[in-house]
């Protein structure tokens, strides 16, 4: 009789535009895998194969399928939740025991987000919020974490021995509304008491002695309460000369800095600031229609690319020297930021809020010294690529780096921070540039 375990189950496929499931969707993502390929290619595509089967292998054991690669990443589908949650603890488990027992360079290190929700299937592919969701959740996980959606969290807190950590609502990239996350710890308390860490309880300080006033400590007591309010008077007066001269600086600096925002003269008088907004508004329509991601992406190489295609319809019109000029503004300010924003470090990160919102949340950011961008949170630290970033979630990290920049940004920049604005259509960036040094001595 054959004993060989039965089959994972698949995702339903359809021939027709494709068949609609509900499935716990698990993305997983190599850490750094860019730059371990430019140091030691051969060595890290071997320990990416090895990695990859463990995952395979650790997926069958949990009922799970894999669906396909992504690049330094994999596709999971599992039809329980549970079993997605268990298997992602497993891989991680796994991996984190090889780096506690191999040299760093024989190991890799792999993120993974898991979703419960619709995915659509056919014979090329799988699609859905439930895949983006799940992708955008695996870029939230810190190197050899996990993150789940609240979805996946309600269905498993009572089923597995978990650990966790609430992110609160998250605002992810193309998701179009806020996603409760948890960070799952790979070390599993006890059924008895699943869920949120505990928060310490708030301790009481026992009552001090009571003592009966007297004349005398009456008398001490005057003294010491004139003496105070002599020196509370010399230093109110003597900060309010410091204030006032603060003040008076901090105005200087914002005419200075508003005066760098000072529009451009065109080179060509046809170009008016209504054709500008026309045609930038044209091109986000253009690209949204040819379903371009170039926009999203940041990739400005590729929008110059096309614009320097001799046979398109906008070759040598006013329209496509707005378009080249943008982008050329933006690239500026992009080299000006990455150099500007090493300023913050892990002990003094750049604290900022979304400019868009109806509950913009506190943004702590710094670069490293591998000049890429990380995020601190509740004592944790995150590595974001740039190129994750929402557009609003960069223009209030450029209005940030900018408002704090002392010697004041050049003119090239802020006219890039400007350009950025108009292409993404964020009027918040230009707003938060014109008072954000008066907002710093408000504060």
């Amino acid at each position: 009789m054959d004993q060989s375990p039965p089959s994972p189950p698949l995702p339903p496929k359809s021939s027709g535009p494709g068949q609609r499931s509900l499935a716990a969707i698990v993305f997983t993502d190599t850490v750094s895998f860019s730059a371990r390929m430019q140091a030691d290619e051969v060595t890290t595509l071997r320990l990416l194969e090895r990695d990859f089967a463990e995952i395979r292998a650790i997926c069958t054991q949990h009922h799970g399928s894999v669906l396909k690669t992504t690049g330094d990443g994999l596709l999971l589908y599992f039809s329980s939740a549970v079993q997605a949650v268990a298997g992602a603890l497993a891989m991680q488990r796994a991996f984190a025991e090889k780096m506690r027992t191999q040299p760093p360079e024989e190991c890799l290190t792999h993120r993974v987000g898991i979703h419960l929700g619709d995915i659509f299937v056919n014979d090329q592919d799988v699609m859905g919020d439930g895949v983006n969701i799940a992708a955008r959740l695996q870029a939230e996980a810190e190197p050899g974490g996990i993150c789940i959606s609240q979805t996946v969290y309600d269905v498993v807190r009572n089923k597995l021995a978990l650990r966790v950590t609430r992110l609160g609502p998250r605002e992810l990239k193309n998701i179009s509304q806020a996603i409760p996350i948890y960070r799952l710890l790979l070390e599993a308390q006890s059924l008895s008491n699943p869920g949120l860490e505990p928060e310490e309880p708030v301790r009481s300080n026992p009552p001090l002695p009571s003592r009966e006033p007297t004349p005398r400590r009456w008398l001490i007591l005057g003294i010491g309460l004139g003496m105070l309010a002599i020196v509370g008077i010399t230093f109110a007066v003597l900060s309010g000369k410091r204030s006032k001269q603060s003040q008076v600086q901090v105005e200087a600096d914002q005419a200075a800095f508003n005066a760098l925002m000072e529009p451009e003269a065109a080179a060509d008088p046809a170009i008016t600031p209504a054709l500008v907004t026309r045609t930038l508004a044209d091109w986000r329509r253009e690209l949204r229609d040819r379903r371009s991601t170039a926009l999203e992406e940041y990739d400005f190489a590729e929008l110059t690319r096309v614009l320097r295609d001799p046979r398109s319809p906008l070759a040598g019109t006013p329209e496509n020297a707005i378009r080249a000029r943008t982008i050329e503004q933006i690239r500026t300010l992009q080299a000006w930021l990455a150099t500007a924003a090493q300023r913050y470090g892990r002990d003094n990160p750049l604290r900022v809020r979304e400019l868009t919102g109806t509950a913009p949340k506190e943004i702590k950011v710094f670069v490293g010294s591998d000049r890429r961008l990380y995020y601190a949170e509740g004592g944790a630290t995150r590595q974001r690529n740039w190129n994750d970033l929402k557009p609003s979630v960069l223009a209030a990290i450029v209005a940030g780096v900018m408002n704090q920049a002392d010697p004041l940004p050049p003119r090239d920049a802020v006219q890039g921070a400007l350009a950025f604005a108009r292409l993404y259509n964020l009027p918040e960036l230009p707003a938060a540039l014109r008072e954000g040094r008066l907002q710093r001595i408000q504060q």
